[in-house]
């Protein structure tokens, strides 16, 4: 009896023993993969994303959006490190993106890291031969105090920092082998997606494009000899892609434009349209070609008069001449396969959806640029030729998200819950530009709000007034954060 007891105890000690060792070397696995010289976590993909603020702006301004797709990162379970990069001045410890909830801020860390600890360690056991990648998130500093001088100026200091960056996080690593993929994604609001877009034009200028394999198409960039960098999601909110002129809330004379324009320095010149720059970026294959590399390109923009600083049609070139067809069925066989992965995305329920805020989701079919020759006014063409490139373009309806509202009759044979933009998805499963643009301007029956929209839809903070004022809008910045590390994930080294 004596001699089996010691048997059962000695074993139990060796059970024990072994648990806390396994325990231990998990613990030890992950805490290291959590700071970043893991060489199982080298050996996978990282994935960057550069969240940019826009004019008068500051990267704080963006945090709840940081703090979103970081957070949606960790949900998703497909990385095996999720971060603020170490140069990042947003998101340096691990609370939660709502303010509102976060008064438990120390348990709510343990909490998320007791996740990633047991997603790690499922990992682990499900095989070391997975290839494990990074999810880095940053949001840009580069252009605070500096938007005036131009989005050349801006553009330009935009790609120099994310190769700063980029550099930095690669640079903390011990290197075990040749190359290290590395892809691009960005996320830009209002000024700061005119930004990306200039620097992806200035990454493709500077670095080394290689076709290796014959993927022109999707041809990866050469950084420092070893590191290869992929484009893969580009996405915008309420970015004015057409530029301001022509493109006011209310219809100004062009004098006034042009002296607009002169109080705004050379970025208002640029908005304004007072030099070439903005037509440039629309249609010059230097511009066009290297955003036409990302695996998705999305915009988001406002709809139904609630953003008065850029309006929906700018956001979502669209233009009142152009038949530039959008689809509302992403199965159609003219869309191509990668739009088919966005609607499956959209397909999810996620808390703009489910709170009515997503008016639609359009597509449009990606088109040769050999084969395009726009006509029509500057505009027109302008409009024409981004939506050549292929594009998501989400429409949002902020009346509900703005605490400044209130509901007026409506005169209508149409029912009150259906607005002019669903109506065009219900009746059809294509619409032109110009149907997108008259219907995104009108339906303002039925609830008036003042067009505050232009910082809501990123859910802005910066100080208590204002933040909570945006705070409508946080279902949308949630949504856009589930759909965006979806798509990110999906890249693989074979695209």
């Amino acid at each position: 009896m004596d001699s089996s007891s010691g048997k059962v105890t000695a074993a139990n000690e060796v059970i024990a023993m072994n648990a806390s060792t396994a325990s231990k070397s998990s613990n030890t696995a992950v805490s290291t993969s959590l700071h970043s010289n893991v060489a199982q976590e080298e050996s996978g993909p990282i994935h960057f994303c550069f969240i940019v603020h826009g004019h008068q702006g500051k990267p704080t301004d963006l945090s709840y959006l940081h703090h979103a797709i970081k957070d949606k990162a960790y949900e998703h379970g497909g990385f095996a490190t999720t971060k603020s990069s170490e140069k990042c001045i947003v998101g340096r410890n691990n609370n939660s993106h709502d303010d509102d909830m976060a008064s438990d801020g120390s348990d709510s860390n343990r909490a998320k890291q007791e996740e990633i600890v047991q997603t790690s360690v499922e990992e682990i056991i499900i095989g070391e031969s997975k290839r494990s990648s990074t999810f880095i998130v940053h949001n840009a500093v580069c252009n605070e105090g500096s938007t005036h001088d131009g989005v050349e100026k801006g553009g330009e200091r935009l790609a120099n920092e994310m190769l700063e960056v980029i550099r930095d996080e690669i640079g903390q690593r011990t290197q075990t082998h040749k190359h290290q993929d590395v892809t691009i994604s960005i996320v830009g609001n209002s000024l700061g997606g005119l930004y990306g877009r200039y620097a992806v034009a200035k990454l493709d200028e500077l670095l080394f494009a290689s076709d290796e394999h014959d993927t022109k198409d999707a041809p990866h960039y050469i950084l420092d000899d070893n590191i290869r960098l992929h484009f893969n999601v580009f996405c915008s909110t309420a970015s004015p892609h057409l530029g301001c002129a022509d493109r006011t809330y209310f219809p100004i004379p062009r004098f006034a434009e042009v002296g607009i324009a002169t109080c705004l320095g050379e970025t208002g010149r640029d908005l304004f349209r007072v030099n070439d720059l903005m037509k440039t970026m629309a249609t010059s294959p230097k511009y066009t070609r290297p955003l036409a590399l990302f695996r998705k390109r999305i915009a988001y923009a406002n709809a139904y008069g609630t953003d008065f600083v850029v309006p929906g049609s700018t956001a979502a070139f669209l233009d009142d001449s152009s038949d530039s067809l959008h689809y509302f069925d992403a199965d159609l066989e003219s869309i191509e396969e990668e739009t088919q992965s966005q609607q499956q995305a959209a397909d999810r329920v996620c808390p703009a959806t489910e709170q009515g805020l997503f008016v639609a989701t359009c597509y449009t079919p990606r088109q040769s640029m050999t084969d395009l020759e726009p006509s029509g006014s500057e505009l027109e063409v302008m409009s024409k030729t981004l939506d050549s490139l292929g594009w998501t373009k989400v429409f949002v309806d902020l009346r509900k998200g703005i605490p400044i509202s209130a509901k007026v009759p409506i005169v209508s044979n149409s029912s009150p819950d259906t607005c002019p933009v669903r109506r065009l998805s219900i009746n059809r499963k294509v619409a032109t530009s110009k149907d997108l643009c008259s219907a995104i301007s009108s339906g303002r029956g039925g609830r008036v709000t003042v067009p505050l929209g232009h910082n809501a839809i990123i859910a802005f903070k910066r100080g208590s007034f204002r933040t909570a004022f945006n705070k409508g809008g946080r279902p949308v910045a949630d949504s856009l954060a589930i759909n965006l590390i979806e798509d990110i994930s999906m890249w693989t080294q074979n695209v």
